[in-house]
């Protein structure tokens, strides 16, 4: 016979788990992506990649491009030993990067991507106005690249 004792609390912990994770965070701030395929440069036919038919997404800015490459790979119906570039105005980004450091640190048209719901001004606004992405971030995949 197996311990059930043992079993109980993993799955109590499991349960709470559960229930504190049920909005998938969907609560979080929201960012606009569009996905766009980089066409292979005179790669071989091995490593096509094709595009995806929807490319805009929106995702809470808390997911990071690890998630971003699980999500390409599996609309893609990659192999599981396929790897993925995800880059952002030509740079190469970490797995561990979430959408709201690519957002605030790469994404070079932040200042034409934000307006503020009072009184339309791009720039900081001294009204109580709540500042929205009316722009999708454009983050560009590719097969993986071995430069070694």
């Amino acid at each position: 016979d197996e311990n059930p004792k043992a079993d109980k609390p993993k799955a109590d912990e499991e349960c709470d788990e559960n229930e504190e994770d049920k909005d998938y965070h969907r609560s979080d701030p929201q960012i606009a992506i569009c996905l766009d395929c980089l066409r292979n440069n005179g790669q071989s036919g091995d490593n096509v990649v094709k595009g995806l038919m929807k490319k805009f997404i929106r995702c809470s800015t808390r997911v990071t491009v690890g998630t971003i490459k699980k999500f390409l790979s599996l609309k893609l119906k990659l192999p599981s030993s396929y790897e993925l570039d995800v880059l952002c105005n030509g740079e190469i980004m970490g797995k561990d990067h979430t959408m709201e450091f690519i957002y605030m640190t790469r994404w070079r048209l932040r200042g034409e991507n934000f307006r503020c719901q009072n009184c339309s001004s791009s720039q900081a606004c001294s009204q109580d106005g709540t500042f929205y992405q009316s722009y999708p971030m454009v983050l560009q995949y590719r097969p993986r690249i071995d430069f070694g």
